[in-house]
């Protein structure tokens, strides 16, 4: 073909590029050209960029088939561009182009890491000082973005944050790409705290995103930096839980679609992401009207047209928010609106890419959930579906995807609630599920999908009825533990992490005692509960690990983010590695481990802890004594079930609310009959058992004193008065108060406690704290009439009442008194435990919360006293760690709290304030003798229980925990 033929061609195949036309002659012409001269690397590039043009006006098989054509020939161009030549830069900027786009309609991982190496040559290849750099510098930046959000590859935010530093550093300030470039690197930061689990990107993130707003001149410049900021707000939110920032993102979605017009084709997204917002602050304060509110924004950009990814994201969104709906209203017509719109998001997800997958995944959850709160019980059809679509899914995740565990684990729990149906063969169920767990146990994923993977197995091969299969399970996911709650993630973060083991260390326990291995029962136990108070003395350990070796430490911290953070590196083959390591330090041999059971039990020298295990399968106490021969005695509760316990705790929740509250004489009584009837069904099938083992089977004398007790409820045993169980009219022969003065622990190790003796001569002072007319609460005069009390019984005390009794005023006064007693409102949030608080003054406005008391040292505490209602009341999924306001006051440095289990009344309060505080005085003679606290509280309560004995409402609900 001649010179003249080949500049026509070329000529030509620009003008179809300008004009869109369809340009099939001429691409014949240019395919002549190519086979006659390989190496015309003009022609290449010519024929590759008509193909890709062409396919961005097709769809379907024609479309992948140009696109295909245009990569092979962009292939064909890189070896005749080597290093230095003039058109590098130019072809590997097509040849990445080419390959986004193909990334963009496919889960394949392959194109996106091609393009990533494409774009990085590109960049090399490209001077500084040409514009094309800055271009090839973002695309890259945006690949790498892609190939993290696939592959979780923890070094591609790293290197996308570093070259969008550059590039936003060189383009000048009236550059278009500059606020492209400055997006890009918000991402990208957002994607490097993903990737390292740190929190000083996302704020970074947020800085940047201020100083865009900040800069904005226009309308739509500050309504587009409104946007980045709303995105770094909503990051920095999900790794720290702080409302605040979900508000004031919440707040500039508002404005940034106010000021974005309808026409504006970034309109839909923007409304997307303030629904996003919305239907996150919904969730975070269990409210259904914004709930309702996101579920009508996202209805209005679903009604408008938008690209079909877009569409299938929105429809996701909204199944999501309709599900949250019906959990918080039990609307049975939002559930059923979920399922419909999971529908449409499968019809509408495009055929290849993401979408497709995602949505199904979302249909499969929804009819999971449904089957699981259908009121006629589990719907087999739903699960057959959820089965196949989650089966779907499964296969379309590629092995090191990093939601591959998560969707395993979905696929377990459908195929476990199928056998629970009984749908055929139930074994075949348990064993396909018992496989898929242990798969998604042994996925790469985040320590808490791993932990609930390996629960799950241990359930199933008990089902199976391998006992020694079972606790491997179960002892492989307490293995994971010390990898979870890592210090980066907030606290109510740690409490939602928490909740997904629910259940773990009572089927642990259970998978040991079915082995006869008491012991190893103990052990699990105290390895699986109280995890955030063992934070505590996991710091110990952290203490000395940093001065024994500072390497390892810096190590240890770095591994354990990279596990929750699902970075690549973050494997069982590393942590089990630099366990060895560290713990054959000289004295490190016990780092991150459980005591022994011959240690726990120096814990028992004053008297038992009973640890009170409910599961299905079986129910049994675990009794830890100083005895080092049998430091654990075993007592099977042959007449416990589980489900009677469910249905007691269910009965005991309505009495204590209606004992006080209802209106009706009838109904307070019958409230007052269910309570004492529980209290015999505690005595019966759990108390009397453990205190006939431990031979105390006669009332104690007035020559005698009272020996002391331990309770440790697991799981849901935590609600109920164990301290109080028995028959109150058998004249103290069988009941627990008249036998044992009782006190509580969350574990064995809690009774360890942090507490530093003040030092010697020091008068145990006391912080008296009285807020009878709390804003918007009722009234409370007995907190006054304590706080009077009280200082005719401790005139040393420090009293802060009413106006006094502020957040600034208790916080700065609490580390110089051992001693505190608050008498006010207690409030606490199933939904949110970390909000429970206590009523001060100003709690409006700085309330003093569970988060908060939580997180204060204060070594010399001694003594709370609680006078507040329901102070020990929290999550059931929350039970295992003590998440309330008693345990709060226990985690800031408390050795001994005495608290509540239910709202109580507010005169017979003072009756045990006065009594219990007279007892510690002796009359007010002496300071408070806090280490008789249990007796002083045990004899008031136990006085009002004899005058009041058919009312436990009044007497039942008051503990004390620790020593």
């Amino acid at each position: 073909m001649s010179k003249w033929k080949r500049r026509r061609l070329l000529f030509m195949a620009e003008v179809h590029e300008r004009r869109g036309t369809d340009p099939s002659d001429v691409l014949a012409g240019l395919h002549e050209l190519a086979a006659e001269d390989p190496y015309d690397l003009e022609v290449l590039l010519t024929a590759a960029e008509l193909l890709a043009d062409r396919a961005g006006r097709r769809t379907g098989t024609a479309r992948e088939a140009d696109l295909a054509a245009s990569i092979a020939l962009l292939h064909r161009c890189v070896p005749l561009v080597p290093p230095g030549h003039y058109d590098r830069g130019r072809v590997f900027n097509s040849l990445g182009q080419r390959l986004f786009t193909v990334a963009q309609g496919t889960d394949s991982p392959e194109p996106v890491v091609e393009s990533v190496l494409a774009f990085r040559e590109a960049v090399a290849a490209t001077p500084h000082g040409n514009s094309m750099r800055q271009v090839n510098q973002f695309y890259l930046v945006v690949q790498l973005g892609e190939h993290f959000e696939r592959s979780g590859d923890r070094d591609a935010p790293v290197e996308a944050v570093q070259v969008a530093r550059e590039g936003y550093a060189t383009v000048p300030p009236s550059d278009g790409l500059r606020p492209m470039f400055r997006t890009a690197l918000i991402t990208s930061l957002r994607h490097l705290a993903g990737a390292t689990a740190h929190v000083e990107p996302l704020q970074e993130a947020v800085g940047l995103a201020r100083e865009a707003l900040a800069e904005a001149s226009s309308t739509s410049d500050r309504a587009g930096a409104q946007f980045d900021l709303v995105r770094a707000l909503r990051a920095l939110h999900d790794a720290t839980a702080d409302t605040r920032l979900l508000v004031e993102a919440v707040d500039l979605s508002e404005q940034c679609l106010a000021a974005t017009p309808r026409r504006d084709p970034g309109f839909n997204t923007r409304r997307t992401r303030l629904a996003s917002a919305v239907r996150l602050l919904a969730q975070d304060r269990r409210d259904p009207d914004l709930m309702r509110r996101a579920i009508d924004l996202m209805r209005a950009t679903i009604e408008t047209p938008s690209a079909a990814d877009e569409h299938a994201d929105t429809l996701i969104d909204l199944t999501q928010s309709l599900a949250s709906l019906h959990a918080m209203t039990d609307d049975q017509l939002a559930l059923r609106d979920a399922e419909l719109t999971a529908r449409t998001a499968v019809a509408a997800a495009p055929a290849l890419g993401p979408w497709r997958t995602e949505a199904q995944f979302a249909l499969a959850t929804i009819l999971l959930y449904g089957s699981s709160v259908d009121a006629r019980g589990t719907d087999a059809v739903a699960l057959h579906e959820a089965l196949g679509l989650f089966q779907h899914v499964a296969a379309a995740t590629p092995p090191d995807h990093r939601e591959r565990s998560d969707r395993l684990w979905h696929l377990g729990v459908t195929l476990r609630d199928l056998a629970r149906h009984g749908d055929g063969d139930t074994d075949a169920w348990r064993r396909q599920a018992r496989h898929v767990f242990a798969e998604a146990a042994s996925a790469a994923g985040p320590p808490n999908v791993r932990i609930k993977s390996f629960q799950h197995l241990g359930a199933m091969e008990a089902a199976l009825g391998d006992p020694h299969a079972a606790l491997a399970a179960y002892e492989a996911a307490v293995a994971l533990l010390p990898q979870l709650t890592p210090d980066w993630l907030s606290y109510m973060g740690n409490i939602i992490g928490l909740r997904q083991i629910e259940g773990l260390p009572d089927g642990a326990a259970a998978a040991a005692l079915e082995l006869g291995r008491p012991l190893r029962a103990l052990e699990l136990l105290e390895l699986s509960r109280g995890i955030l108070h063992g934070r505590t003395l996991e710091a110990r350990d952290l203490r000395l690990l940093r001065h024994r070796s500072p390497q390892l430490h810096a190590e240890f911290l770095r591994l354990r983010t990279a596990l929750n953070a699902r970075a690549r590196d973050g494997n069982d083959g590393n942590w089990d590695d630099l366990m060895s390591r560290i713990r054959s330090l000289d004295g490190m041999a016990g780092f991150l481990r459980a005591p022994s059971v011959q240690a726990l039990r120096r814990h028992a020298d004053q008297g038992p802890v009973v640890i009170v295990n409910i599961t299905e399968r079986r129910c049994d106490a675990l009794i830890l004594r100083a005895d080092a021969k049998q430091p654990v005695l075993p007592v099977p509760l042959t007449g416990l079930t589980q489900a009677d316990v469910i249905a007691h705790l269910l009965r005991l929740t309505r009495a204590v609310f209606a004992a006080p509250n209802d209106p009706s004489l009838l109904t307070r009584r019958d409230a007052q009959r269910d309570l004492d009837e529980i209290l015999r069904w505690l005595w019966d099938r759990v108390t009397a058992p453990v205190l006939d083992a431990l031979s105390l089977t006669a009332p104690s004398s007035d020559t005698q004193p009272p020996p002391r007790i331990w309770w440790c409820p697991v799981g849901l045993m935590a609600y109920f008065p164990l301290h109080a169980a028995g028959h109150h009219d058998s004249g103290g022969k069988a009941t627990v108060m008249d036998r044992a003065v009782s006190s509580y622990t969350t574990t064995v190790r809690a009774l360890a406690g942090r507490f530093s003796p003040p030092a010697a001569g020091t008068t145990l002072h006391t912080l008296v704290v009285a807020v009878p007319d709390a804003e918007n609460a009722p009234s409370l005069p007995g907190a006054a009439a304590e706080a009077a009390a009280l200082t005719e019984l401790l005139p040393n005390a420090l009293v802060l009442s009413g106006a006094q009794a502020t957040y600034e005023n208790v916080v700065r006064a609490l580390p110089a008194y051992p001693v505190a007693h608050f008498s006010c409102h207690g409030l606490t949030f199933w939904e949110n435990p970390a909000a429970g608080m206590l009523l001060l003054h100003d709690h409006l406005t700085r309330p003093l919360t569970v988060e908060q008391l939580s997180a204060m040292e204060l070594p010399y505490a001694d003594l709370a006293y609680l006078s507040a209602c329901s102070t020990s009341n929290t999550h059931p999924d929350n039970a295992d760690e003590g998440l309330h306001i008693t345990g709060a006051f226990q985690l800031a440095g408390y050795r001994r709290v005495i608290g509540t289990l239910w709202p109580v009344n507010d005169t017979t309060s003072v009756e045990i304030t006065r009594a219990t505080y007279a007892d510690l005085t002796h009359g007010g003679s002496t300071p408070p003798r806090t280490e008789l606290s249990a007796q002083a509280l045990h004899r008031a309560v136990r006085a009002l229980r004899d005058r009041y004995q058919a009312s436990p409402s009044l007497w039942a609900g008051y503990v004390h925990v620790g020593h």
